[in-house]
C-alpha cells in the first residue's frame, strides 16, 4: 500500500509512520523539515509548507515529473479549516481515502458521559477554547470529500498517553518541571476535588487505530479513539506518584485559585487548566465494532510505561 503522511516526525504520527514502514508500506512523509527525524529506509521525505499550494504540489511530483500518486493520505496536521482545506485540493484527485486527524476535544464541553460520536459539536467557551478550529477542520474535510466523491476517516484521539513525550500534568499542559516536582516531593496540584475524568490513550493503541482506518476506506466514518475506560484526576495523581514509587501528597485547589497562582506563569495556560477540568469520558465501540479496535494498554500500564521513558530519556531525574 502506498501512504502519504502530512506530518508524521513525532510522537502518534511517527508511531503510524514505523508501524506502515516495518510492515512493508511504501510510506511518503511529507512536512516543513523543520523537526529532526531518523526515519527508516524505505521512507521517502518530502518538504513543503502545507499552507502554500503550489510548493505542495511541487513536492508530490517524482523525478519523472509525474505527480505521485497514493492509496491513502493520512493528515495529522489538519489544526483549521484552511490545513484541511489546502490538502485536500492538492491531493483529491491523486488518493482512494483520505484519513485526518482530528480531536475529542471538539466535543467539550460533555453533554453526557461516555459520550460518542453523536456527541454535539458547539462552539467551546471563549476561556476553555482552541478546538473551534479543529472542528472547523472536521467540517471542511466532510464538505470537500464529498465534493470530490473521496471517501474520509476522522479519527478522535482522547489525550494522547504512552513513551515519546511528556504526558498530560494536573494543569492542562506538558510540563516537565510538573512531574519533576512530583519526584522531588512536591504536593501534586489537583483542580477542585480531584473527581474530573481523564481519559487517556497510549499512543501505540492510536497508531493501531489509524493503521486500521488506513487498511479499511470502505469503512470510512468518523470515530473516537482511546482506552477503554476514564479515570479520576485523583486516581491519575496516584498512578503518576506510585510510578514515580514516592508517596502521593495531593492538594486540592479550586481552578481559579489555580488560574491566580499560576496564571502568566512559563507554559501555565488558563485554557489548558479550564480544558482539564472538564469530563473527558467516550466510548469506542463503535471503532471496536467497525474497524476491530481494541487497545491494548491499560491508563494503569500507559502511565507507568510513560513515567518510565521519562526516568529513561532525563526528562525526570531523581537526585
Amino acid at each position: 500500500m502506498k501512504v502519504l503522511i502530512i506530518g508524521g516526525t513525532r510522537y502518534l504520527g511517527r508511531e503510524i509512520m514505523m508501524r506502515l514502514a516495518e510492515r512493508g508500506d511504501e510510506v511518503t512523509l511529507l512536512n516543513r523539515g523543520r523537526t529532526e527525524c531518523a526515519l527508516p529506509d524505505n521512507v521517502d521525505c518530502l518538504t513543503a509548507d502545507i499552507m502554500d499550494p503550489d510548493l505542495l504540489v511541487e513536492a508530490l511530483e517524482g523525478d519523472d515529473g509525474r505527480v505521485r500518486t497514493f492509496d491513502t493520505c493520512v493528515h495529522m496536521i489538519a489544526m483549521d479549516g484552511a490545513r484541511a482545506e489546502r490538502v485536500i485540493e492538492a491531493v483529491w484527485g491523486l488518493i482512494g481515502h483520505y484519513v485526518q486527524c482530528g480531536s475529542t476535544g471538539v466535543f467539550m464541553p460533555l453533554q453526557r458521559c461516555p459520550a460518542d460520536e453523536s456527541e454535539p459539536v458547539a462552539p467551546p467557551p471563549p476561556d476553555m477554547g482552541g478546538f473551534g478550529s479543529k472542528a472547523e477542520s472536521d467540517q471542511v474535510a466532510r464538505e470537500l470529500c464529498a465534493q470530490y466523491d473521496l471517501p474520509l476517516t476522522i479519527l478522535r484521539p482522547t489525550n494522547i498517553m504512552g513513551p515519546g513525550d511528556v504526558p498530560i500534568d494536573l494543569l492542562g499542559g506538558r510540563d516537565a518541571e510538573f512531574f519533576q516536582g512530583i519526584l522531588d516531593g512536591e504536593p501534586i496540584i489537583i483542580p477542585n476535588h480531584g473527581d474530573g475524568l481523564l481519559q487517556p490513550g497510549d499512543v501505540r493503541d492510536l497508531a493501531d487505530a489509524f493503521v486500521l482506518a488506513v487498511d479499511q476506506p470502505d469503512k470510512a466514518g468518523e470515530y473516537n479513539i482511546s482506552s477503554p475506560y476514564a479515570i479520576t484526576h485523583n486516581y491519575y495523581a496516584q498512578l503518576l506518584a506510585d510510578a514515580m514509587d514516592v508517596e502521593a501528597q495531593g492538594r486540592h485547589v479550586p481552578v481559579d485559585e489555580i488560574i491566580e497562582e499560576y496564571a502568566g506563569t512559563d507554559r501555565f495556560s488558563v485554557r489548558g487548566i479550564r480544558f482539564f477540568a472538564e469530563h473527558m469520558c467516550f466510548t469506542i465501540e463503535k471503532a471496536r465494532r467497525e474497524l476491530g479496535y481494541e487497545p491494548q494498554y491499560t491508563a494503569e500500564a500507559s502511565v507507568e510505561q510513560t513515567v518510565r521513558w521519562m526516568f529513561d530519556n532525563n526528562v525526570i531525574m531523581r537526585d
